[in-house]
């Protein structure tokens, strides 16, 4: 029996035309030895293919310092985008359940999602909060939460809405160092509270962004400002809504004590309506009276038409306090 050797059902590859042109200019193969015309001919067209641009010819025009910040942060930026709306497939809660777990510190619009960075940007003295963090010393070393009692965690994610704000605003101008320092912290605390990987995955890719390209600061704002969203989308679920309301207090405190060091009586006013809302969230969950109280007192201040230099001392005492209480 011979065996069976089926014919090849697809037809020849189209040839190339530049390869056919070659052959025809060449002439056909020579016998023997080939002779030092046709070796002549053969370096002549490779180096007339070589001085032709190729496709990745446009790569080292890219490889500028300039390009390849541009290029990097265009990475992490896609990958932020692309982890925060991963996460919104799959850690969404259902339709009916969505208003009931939504945080609740003011509408999540697009200007919502990144109050903290629009806030810090459009303040008037946007400039010397990163010289103002950097005054300060860093008030807090992360330690690992153990227990099993839900609110033995609280205060960790009040400090880490705190260096949130904290790291963002030392973006602004001043020493690089202090903006690390920050960075450095808040990946740690989000590992004391074993929080979702995703979070500190990002922040880590930022860090390293920052490290090597220190002079895009203001490139690696934008990009830390997607990590407020991504840290609610992260916790969106029933069980953790108090996570992001934690989070969102300290972000938005650090940002009122930051504007009262700057002087900037305008932007304290326009962040008095969130002190109500940060105020209502924290009576539910059971906030310690004196930090009620304190609140209340100062929603009053930032609702006055003019604040004096003493006021702005006062508010930043009073908030100080709050911070400590919150913090404990």
């Amino acid at each position: 029996m011979r065996a069976w050797i089926p014919k090849s059902v697809h037809d020849d590859p189209p040839k190339d035309p530049e390869i056919l042109n070659w052959f025809q200019t060449l002439g056909p193969p020579p016998q023997g030895q080939a002779s030092p015309q046709l070796r002549a001919k053969v370096r002549a067209r490779i180096a007339q293919l070589q001085a032709r641009p190729g496709f990745f010819a446009w790569v080292p025009r890219l490889l500028s310092p300039a390009w390849g910040t541009a290029l990097a942060m265009a990475l992490v930026l896609s990958m932020g985008l692309n982890i925060w709306w991963g996460i919104r497939g799959v850690r969404l809660p259902p339709p009916d359940d969505r208003q009931a777990t939504a945080p609740p510190l003011g509408p999540l619009n697009a200007a919502g999602r990144l109050r903290t960075y629009h806030f810090q940007r459009e303040m008037a003295q946007a400039h010397l909060l990163g010289t103002l963090v950097a005054a300060q010393p860093a008030r807090w070393e992360p330690s690992t939460v153990v227990g099993f009692i839900p609110q033995a965690a609280r205060p960790t994610f009040f400090r880490i809405g705190t260096l949130y704000a904290d790291t963002l605003a030392a973006l602004h101008g001043g020493p690089v160092e202090a903006a690390t320092q920050r960075l450095d912290l808040l990946r740690r605390a989000l590992a004391s509270v074993q929080a979702p990987r995703v979070l500190p995955q990002y922040l880590r890719t930022i860090q390293t962004q920052l490290q090597s390209q220190p002079d895009a600061r203001a490139e690696v704002a934008l990009v830390l400002a997607l990590f407020e969203p991504l840290y609610a989308e992260a916790y969106a679920t029933t069980d953790t809504a108090e996570h992001v309301t934690l989070f969102q207090a300290g972000a938005w405190l650090e940002n009122l004590a930051l504007a009262a060091a700057a002087g900037d009586g305008a932007a304290l006013q326009q962040g008095s309506a969130m002190v109500a809302q940060v105020r209502r969230a924290l009576t539910q969950l059971q906030a310690p009276p004196d930090v009620l109280e304190a609140l209340a007192r100062l929603r009053a201040l930032l609702t006055r038409p003019a604040l004096t230099a003493h006021e702005l001392t006062a508010i930043r005492a009073l908030i100080q306090d709050i911070q400590r209480q919150l913090s404990a």
